[in-house]
């Protein structure tokens, strides 16, 4: 079995123990500022990429591996930078301009990049799948 669901299953967790540390965090202070990132951070961070290892784990397994180390890199550049330049942006930390626009022009687009990546390997595990005979099973 290849690696990658374990790969995008323990990322997931990391993202979602942030989430709920978050969370928390803007409860106890009642500031709900950032509330925007840290839906971000859960739904791309933990629910897209649990689904992905989930996929990689069960119907995935005849995607090629750069096609899944493709996907797994560029969701993941796009979940940082899309919730640290929210976070920056409606929390009203000070950063520079160019800070800003660099993440804010990185981290829609790989995030994207990523979901297409993704499609492409649940076409490519489809197709692959039905090129390989069904095997009848007792």
């Amino acid at each position: 079995m290849t690696r990658w669901p374990h790969v995008f299953f323990a990322t997931a967790t990391v993202y979602i123990l942030i989430g709920v540390l978050w969370g928390m965090a803007m409860s106890l202070s009642q500031n709900h500022a950032t509330y925007s990132a840290h839906a971000h951070l859960n739904l791309i961070g933990w629910v897209s990429q649990g689904l992905m290892g989930l996929f990689y784990a069960t119907l995935g397994r005849r995607t090629p591996n750069w096609l899944a180390a493709t996907n797994y890199v560029f969701t993941n550049i796009g979940v940082i930078c899309m919730t640290l330049v929210l976070y920056l942006y409606l929390s009203g930390t000070p950063a520079p301009k160019q800070l800003m626009l660099g993440l804010y022009a990185v981290g829609p687009s790989s995030a994207v990049l990523g979901f297409f990546f993704f499609a492409g390997a649940v076409f490519t595990a489809l197709v692959r799948a039905w090129k390989t005979p069904a095997v009848a099973t007792a």
